[in-house]
């Protein structure tokens, strides 16, 4: 039966294409847009950097002048009771920065707090030195405050430190009672800088309000050489250095609108000269005598009030047309944020005349090409959907076999050669742990030699009496009663996450956690044992058992970092564990015929998974072919659940713990009590040896077990 080839088709696809192409224009122009926008943020956030930034170079110039008198004054460079020194010493640090309005010094001798952990002061020793900027002139000036009365030293502008008289200004109140004093000498800031928010400058009280000078202020409790409370220092900034925020700019022109406000949406500078300053409650903000309504709404929006980190983005609508909104929080600072305004036009301006001509031009090629291949588009999509499915189906590791028939003769080769190679993966699940063929897919690639460290949960099992009943059965009965064993194992150990590395005659070696990761993997092993007890217990009961005797597994597992990968010939590989780790799991699966029980587990084992099960700790063994000793334990059952021989267990521990102490008398007279359970024989035999061959000082009660 002739049938058509994707060539044929390639026409109908055509018209699909077009549809593509109109889509792929609408989201290059949204993408492009997007993009603008994401290049927008970056400029936006890059202003509010250098807004932070400069704020922070002026806010860092007032700490650092408090910090390098804190220092000074430690290393004894400053004598805080010699009030030249102390004078010399403000006097540098305000000459050093030209935006500092003032330096102060307010020394007491601190004997305490009181219950509100206020500082408890001495009456005597009482005293402020000041020098700062005078308002009218720029000139430097020291004021000094003691015993309730002020003095002023005048100095010419550009005057050196000991120019310039003291002249008596009159009564002064106590200058510890300032708040500026009373927070940084209080208990609960433990000598942490403080920053003010705006406020009128202390120094300038006596001048008319038009006159005052706006500052920001920080202030530091210090210390002297030998570690006593001195006093408190205080650099206050004028607020004019941060005002010059308001004027960055990127260039002539540029839209961005550059501010610096409050938490509550309240300006910190001034947008233009005619601006003034009002009280706001407590605090000094902006009144701006005209303000834009972008930034108004900005001010007022949502983004102040959402608590997402110290940047904030958003849009808003204002004046016809969208805005573009940052807010960035300043470090250091009262809660201050800096703000740029920028209108979305003034990015996407060009993208709008390019959206148009692009739209034009792609509604004309559509129309064309739909034109010519509509009708062969119809067809086609039958055909291709059929490959569609069936690619998702093995993308999704599905590879259950489907139907390959199709009119297509290419799309048929196709669906054949995935039909072809889901055949081949279900082979080779039968064969390598289908985690691995599953991975491997997923990852198209093939196994190469090697592996790698990784922490594993390992398993091995071992069928009890399995030689003696193979000796009374047929090949063929043999045959068909260990595939049912095995089958009952492999599906109870893959319900559990389990990955089947081997089977040696009646023996089954597992892994978890490889190939594939899982989590709290020696809990889903331990699991795993209970569910091969009860998948056997099942067996033995049904009809397909045919009345053979029911036999008996023995478990080993043990937690470890091994080497697990593919190892081998380079044209044979096989998926396994290799290590010291896997070695212990055998031996511990071994020791069940000598201790008499069914699951033998390592401390590792325990300590990830022993608060989900019940375990019964056996022996201090060093296995064979290991010379340090492992503390092993029985897997009883899950926890909470009843224990058979629960007292025996109880028992057993209590004696253990004795024959751990030497005391192995004691731990005869507890085993005695249960002659039925396995492991209280073999430790009564133990300990009867050596009670009559006691062992040697160094001793450490690790048994040494000669048999595999």
């Amino acid at each position: 039966m002739p049938r058509l080839t994707l060539a044929g088709a390639f026409v109908a696809a055509l018209g699909l294409m077009a549809a593509l192409l109109a889509v792929l224009a609408a989201l290059v122009l949204e993408g492009s847009r997007r993009s603008i926008l994401a290049s927008a943020e970056k400029l936006r956030d890059a202003a509010a950097r250098r807004v932070e930034g400069q704020v922070r170079a002026q806010l860092d110039g007032a700490s650092a002048a408090v910090l390098d008198l804190e220092r000074e004054i430690e290393l004894g460079v400053v004598r805080p009771l010699d009030a030249a020194s102390v004078e010399s010493a403000l006097f540098r640090q305000l000459t050093r920065n030209p935006n500092l309005a003032e330096v102060t010094f307010i020394h007491a001798e601190r004997t305490g707090f009181d219950a509100e952990g206020n500082p408890s002061l001495t009456p005597l020793g009482r005293w402020q030195l000041s020098v700062f900027r005078s308002a009218a002139d720029s000139a430097v000036l020291t004021r000094r405050i003691a015993a309730g009365r002020s003095e002023l030293r005048k100095r010419p502008v550009g005057g050196a430190l000991e120019q310039g008289t003291w002249a008596r200004e009159g009564a002064a109140s106590d200058p510890t009672a300032h708040l500026t004093f009373a927070s940084a000498a209080s208990r609960g800031v433990a000598g942490a800088p403080i920053w003010t928010d705006l406020a009128w400058s202390q120094l300038d009280a006596s001048l008319p309000p038009e006159e005052r000078r706006v500052v920001v202020s920080v202030q530091k409790a210090v210390e002297d050489a030998e570690g006593r409370f001195s006093g408190v220092v205080r650099a206050a900034l004028l607020a004019s250095a941060i005002d010059a925020v308001s004027e960055l700019r990127a260039g002539p022109g540029d839209p961005h609108r550059i501010f610096i406000c409050d938490a509550d949406g309240r300006l910190i500078t001034r947008l233009s000269a005619g601006d003034r300053l009002e009280l706001v409650g407590d605090d000094l903000r902006i009144a701006p005598a005209r303000l834009p309504q972008a930034v108004a709404l900005a001010l007022r929006g949502p983004l102040l009030d959402e608590a997402q980190g110290i940047e904030r983005t958003g849009e808003i609508a204002a004046d016809g047309q969208r805005w573009l909104a940052t807010f960035r929080a300043l470090a250091g600072s009262q809660e201050w944020f800096a703000g740029v305004v920028v209108p979305e036009s003034a990015y996407t301006s060009e993208l709008l005349v390019l959206r148009r001509r692009l739209l034009v031009a792609c509604g004309l090629i559509v129309a064309l090409m739909l034109f010519g291949g509509g009708a062969a588009l119809i067809a086609l999509r039958k055909g291709l959907g059929r490959i569609y499915r069936a690619a998702v189906r093995m993308r999704m590791l599905e590879f259950a076999p489907g139907s390959s028939e199709t009119p297509f003769r290419d799309v048929q080769e196709v669906l054949s050669g995935l039909e072809q190679a889901k055949t081949a993966l279900r082979g080779m699940g039968k064969y390598a742990p289908l985690d691995l063929v599953r991975e491997l897919y997923a990852e198209n690639r093939e196994p190469a030699l090697g592996g790698e460290l990784r922490e594993l949960s390992i398993l091995f099992s071992d069928l009890e009496g399995f030689t003696s009943l193979s000796e009374r059965l047929s090949p063929d009965e043999l045959a068909r009663a260990l595939g049912l064993y095995l089958d009952a194992m492999t599906g109870a150990i893959r319900s559990c996450g389990g990955t089947i590395d081997k089977f040696i005659g009646d023996a089954v070696m597992a892994l978890w956690n490889a190939p594939g990761l899982r989590a709290n993997h020696a809990r889903l092993a331990c699991t795993a044992i209970l569910a091969c007890k009860d998948a056997a217990a099942r067996l033995y009961s049904s009809a397909a058992w045919a009345g053979l005797p029911a036999l008996r597994t023995r478990f080993g597992i043990h937690r470890d970092v091994v080497m697990v990968g593919h190892f081998g010939a380079p044209e044979r590989f096989s998926y396994t564990a290799l290590g010291d780790g896997v070695n212990l799991a055998s031996r511990l699966e071994g020791l069940g015929k000598q201790y008499g029980v069914e699951a033998i587990a390592s401390e590792s084992v325990v300590e990830a998974a022993g608060r989900d099960f019940a375990f019964r700790r056996l022996d201090r063994v060093a296995v064979k072919g290991r010379s340090e000793g492992v503390l092993v334990y029985e897997l009883l059952g899950a926890a909470g659940a009843e224990i058979a021989n629960a007292a025996a267990v109880h028992a057993y521990e209590d004696a253990f713990d004795a024959y751990l102490g030497r005391d192995f008398a004691g731990a005869i007279a507890r085993l005695s009590q249960h002659p039925g359970d396995g492991p209280s024989r073999v430790l009564l035999a133990r300990c009867h040896d050596l009670l009559l061959r006691p062992p040697p000082p160094q001793w450490n009660g690790v048994h040494v077990a000669m048999a595999k």
